[in-house]
C-alpha cells in the first residue's frame, strides 16, 4: 500500500452534532472542509493539516461505547501532533476541558490528555 498523501481520514459517529462540532471547530480551531447529508447522516468533515475529521450524525445514533481506552473494540483514541502545544492547552482549559498534560520520558515528547464532550479520548503532541 502507497499513500496518495501523508494523511489520515477518521470518522467519528456522534449524538450531539452540535456540540462536537463546536468543540473541534472552536475550542481546537479545525477547520470546516464541508458539511453534507449523506446515507448515513448528517455530516461535517473538518482539516487539520492534509487529515481529515469527518464528524457523522446518524439519523437514530447509536448508544455510545464504554469509556475508556481498553472498554471496547474500535479507534479508541485521536492523537493531534501539534505546533502550539501550550496555547492549546489554554484553550481547553478555557473551555473547560479537564487536561492532563505530562512528559514522556521517550524523546521528551510533551503530551496532553482529554475528551471531547462525549467523551472520546484526544491526545496532543509536541516535540
Amino acid at each position: 500500500m502507497k499513500p496518495l498523501k501523508a494523511s489520515l481520514d477518521v470518522g467519528l459517529v456522534v449524538s450531539d452534532l452540535p456540540a462536537m462540532r463546536s468543540f473541534y471547530e472552536g475550542t481546537l480551531e479545525l477547520e470546516v472542509l464541508a458539511e453534507r447529508t449523506t446515507g448515513w447522516g448528517e455530516m461535517v468533515e473538518l482539516g487539520f493539516a492534509d487529515s481529515a475529521l469527518r464528524l457523522l450524525r446518524p439519523p437514530e445514533p447509536p448508544a455510545p461505547a464504554p469509556i475508556g481506552l481498553t472498554a471496547a473494540l474500535g479507534i479508541r483514541y485521536l492523537t493531534f501532533e501539534v505546533a502550539d502545544f501550550d496555547e492549546t492547552v489554554v484553550a481547553l482549559r478555557a473551555a473547560s476541558a479537564p487536561v492532563e498534560v505530562d512528559v514522556l520520558p521517550i524523546r521528551d515528547i510533551r503530551i496532553a490528555m482529554f475528551r471531547d464532550p462525549e467523551g472520546n479520548v484526544i491526545e496532543l503532541l509536541a516535540r
